[in-house]
């Protein structure tokens, strides 16, 4: 967005030496009217803290100047009486919904060797794409799990990379409307997969490489029986760039080959697809009580033929099903004002 309308460069430093946009993505939601008169009450006075960050393990020298702090999540803590009835939480496992990118590389590294997150550009691109895989699966898609691969000294999952757009599908309870027939879709652990356009349904595909499907506003297509293999789009590691973005992550995408399909306004189609290399509707079945007859002396049954393998067919890289992800639990409510009732995402 700041590419698009501030800056070519996006988030820059200006005249200061900082950004001019500082973020935070923690996510509270507060009913003002409730939340006024608390500040009131209080004075804005908040439970204070002090968490020093340490240059070594041993824990004598500071790593920058420490400060007093205070928690926004301990808001509920000075709430009293009947303010304290409507305070609530979701609880999601993180690797479907929480992967900060706030780390330093070699601070991530660091922190990865100890059994804990790294926190830094790479895996959170990661985690982002293992998100949709994972919701994908619960659903019934067959997805593979990539290859483990290592830049800048951070591990993570490569693949598959599944980007599917908020106009595609804004959250979880979406995807079975957008997968009406999951088990026919299956992609590979090195594909990469961008879906976007709210009139795009994809009913069946088989995919080991890169495809980028797109339906424009007002535009309605489905995708069946769409094979796609090419050489797909490889993570190349770059330990230098010009490109900050590239620096951070450790790796410039290559788009070796890829496969893009656009369905149009006007019901044309752009890209290797049409709707007649879909097969067509079978003749609907006649109904029992009008179909004809045949006398039992004209009726032959074949022999039955028993196929044996010799081995069973086992995938070795796509994960078991975790539980359907676009459920709620027993416990959980559902907001009826977002999504009919969607808890996950």
């Amino acid at each position: 967005l700041l590419r698009a309308t501030v800056s070519p460069e996006g988030d820059v430093n200006d005249a200061s030496g900082f950004s001019p946009y500082p973020g935070n993505i923690n996510q509270l939601v507060f009913n003002l009217d409730s939340y006024v008169s608390i500040l009131e009450r209080t004075k804005g006075v908040m439970p204070e803290f002090v968490n020093p960050k340490y240059a070594d393990a041993e824990k004598t020298i500071f790593k920058k100047p420490t400060r007093l702090e205070c928690m926004m999540q301990d808001f509920p803590t000075v709430l009293q009486g009947a303010e304290t009835e409507k305070v609530g939480f979701t609880s999601l496992a993180s690797e479907l919904c929480f992967s900060p990118v706030k780390n330093a590389t070699p601070d991530g590294v660091a922190l990865q060797s100890k059994g804990t997150h790294p926190g830094v550009a790479a895996s959170g691109e990661a985690d982002q794409s293992g998100a949709v895989a994972r919701i994908l699966r619960s659903i019934g898609c067959q997805v593979e799990e990539g290859s483990k691969v290592t830049f800048n000294g951070i591990e993570v999952t490569s693949g598959p990379d599944c980007v599917l757009k908020p106009s595609f599908a804004a959250c979880a309870t979406e995807f079975k409307k957008k997968f009406p027939n999951p088990a026919a879709v299956k992609i590979s652990g090195r594909s990469s997969l961008v879906l976007s356009g709210q009139g795009l349904t994809i009913e069946s595909l088989d995919l080991d490489g890169a495809v980028v499907i797109e339906s424009e506003d007002g535009a309605s297509g489905v995708i069946r029986n769409l094979t796609v293999k090419n050489k797909g789009w490889v993570k190349e590691p770059k330990t230098s760039s010009d490109v900050e973005v590239i620096r951070m992550r450790g790796y410039d995408m290559r788009r070796l080959e890829t496969e893009k399909i656009v369905f149009k306004k006007d019901g044309s189609i752009d890209g290797n697809y049409s709707m007649e290399m879909t097969p067509k509707e079978s003749t609907p079945a006649v109904p029992k009580e009008l179909a004809p007859v045949a006398p039992k002396e004209a009726v032959t049954v074949a022999p039955k033929e028993t196929v044996v393998l010799e081995k069973p067919i086992v995938s070795k890289s796509v994960p078991a099903l975790p539980a359907d992800l676009t459920k709620s639990a027993p416990e959980e409510k559902g907001d009826d004002q977002f999504c009919n009732g969607c808890t996950i995402m």
